[in-house]
């Protein structure tokens, strides 16, 4: 039956899909990115010395400047920076510069000093490293997190409502938000009260705060029609981009290294225990082949054959045969940003050599074991942007076409699994399967209408489609 009074739109050929679902973003970060210097694509050590002497002009002496997006592998050389470079330019300013996958930061002799700690500290912090005086990875960037410029909850709404209008924008009607703290959480409902919130989320705990997980254990599942909490983030190891990943042999260019383990065995058995004593589903970042073997043995030890309880492996980037039939056996689901590889895809030869990039983003061969991958996009590493994400899985190729066949080609998939993996299959990973991520009678009203059917037109049309409406329980929000 049609709603007397409800709108009819001429689509005029458009093309009506279920809400693009991104199974992995970070609403916060994503924000609050949008506010720092944006490193994002910057190819050169001149470029960024440009870019800091430019914000120099509009910060006071001490104060900290904050950047997000530096990736060395743009750069001439590829190497890690020196600790002289920032010294130089900004020895009064504390800099912090997030590299982009998320798991180092670059940093000046301030931002040392005003975190009152030492290189050799940071060097014996399990978990964590520092390169060249300057670059801290994964657990060492910890030390910073108590004199960094303090968010308050405002900030943070802030920052999440420019970053759901900008998901709803592209097409998004949905996200799974992967590390939220007490902070975000309270932002959030704050946020669906006011309405101000355009789009729905499945929210993942922060692993590391056990008061807040004591606290939803106790409760139980929280839901509402556009915020539903029920699992559980943590993180086994680094990003390959960064030589944190942990890997069962070492790194090509770096022979004395395999990566970190984030996490002790103690500890991540512990967790894996609480969140299925209270059900609630945990959520693995892994990486590296031995990182997802970590995870997938404590999954397996927890969770016992022929479960429900649709754990995760965030990214699961670097799996081998044996471990994707473990991902099968126990009920596992790889959780999977198709973008992601074809970002590192040109680098990863020399990182990990030619004999191991069959283990990259296996995304066919996870299908053809019978699993279903709910499709991220990790952004803000990546941009958010769905159809980018559909045609990095459908191509494993970057936007100008490269490589022609596609890299690792036999793990392409077909375009209807690859709108499966940011609809119904993203839908299953959030247990939200039976109201969402189809067009179906009962599901809800989630709509993504774009220009061009995405299922059939040319690989390098994907890349130019347009998002005409996004629609949200029968809203329209752009």
């Amino acid at each position: 039956k049609l709603i007397k009074k409800a709108r009819t739109i001429d689509l005029k050929g458009a093309t009506v899909i279920p809400g693009f679902i991104d199974a992995h973003f970070h609403l916060k970060n994503y924000g609050k990115r949008l506010e720092q210097l944006n490193l994002k694509g910057v190819r050169s050590l001149q470029e960024i010395e440009t870019l800091i002497k430019d914000k120099l002009q509009h910060v006071k002496k001490n104060e900290w400047i904050l950047g997000f997006g530096w990736d060395q592998n743009l750069w001439k050389h590829k190497r890690f920076p020196q600790s002289a470079f920032l010294n130089s330019i900004a020895p009064n300013n504390p800099i912090y510069f997030t590299r982009i996958d998320g798991h180092a930061s670059w940093v000046n002799d301030a931002a040392i000093s005003r975190a009152n700690v030492t290189i050799n500290q940071m060097n014996n912090i399990d978990g964590g490293k520092v390169i060249n005086n300057c670059v801290v990875v994964d657990n060492a960037m910890g030390v910073f997190k108590n004199y960094l410029p303090k968010e308050n909850k405002e900030q943070v709404k802030k920052w999440i409502y420019s970053a759901t209008k900008k998901a709803a924008q592209m097409g998004i009607t949905g996200v799974h938000d992967a590390w939220q703290d007490r902070t975000t959480v309270e932002a959030i409902i704050e946020l669906i009260n006011e309405n101000k919130f355009p789009i729905r989320c499945y929210g993942m705990l922060s692993g590391n705060d056990r008061q807040l997980l004591n606290e939803f254990f106790k409760k139980g599942h929280y839901q509402n029609d556009y915020l539903t909490i029920r699992s559980v983030k943590a993180f086994i190891d680094g990003a390959l981009g960064s030589r944190g990943a942990a890997l069962h042999e070492p790194y090509c260019d770096d022979q004395h290294n395999c990566g970190l383990i984030l996490i002790s065995k103690e500890e991540f058995a512990n967790l894996a225990k609480l969140c299925y004593k209270n059900n609630f589903q945990l959520n693995t970042h892994a990486i590296g082949d031995r990182g997802n073997d970590y995870a997938l043995t404590h999954y397996a030890n927890t969770l016992g054959k022929n479960n429900d309880r649709r754990w995760r492996i965030e990214h699961a980037q670097m799996v081998a045969d044996s471990d994707i039939m473990r991902f099968k056996e126990f009920n596992i689901l790889p959780s999977m940003q198709p973008s992601h590889c074809t970002s590192d895809m040109r680098w990863l030869p020399e990182r990990i050599g030619h004999h191991r990039l069959n283990l990259i983003s296996r995304w066919q061969s996870f299908i053809n074991a019978g699993l279903k991958i709910p499709g991220g996009s990790d952004c803000p590493i990546e941009t958010g942007n769905p159809l980018f994400e559909f045609y990095a899985a459908v191509t494993r190729q970057d936007h100008f076409g490269w490589p022609k066949e596609g890299f690792q080609s036999q793990e392409k998939v077909t375009r209807h699994n690859a709108l499966k993996m940011f609809t119904s299959w993203a839908a299953y990973g959030g247990f939200a399967e039976q109201r969402r991520g189809k067009i179906e009678k009962g599901f809800d009203a989630d709509l993504t209408i774009i220009d061009n059917n995405i299922l059939s037109v040319n690989p390098q049309d994907i890349i130019k489609s347009k998002v005409l409406y996004t629609i949200v329980s029968g809203q329209i929000f752009c």
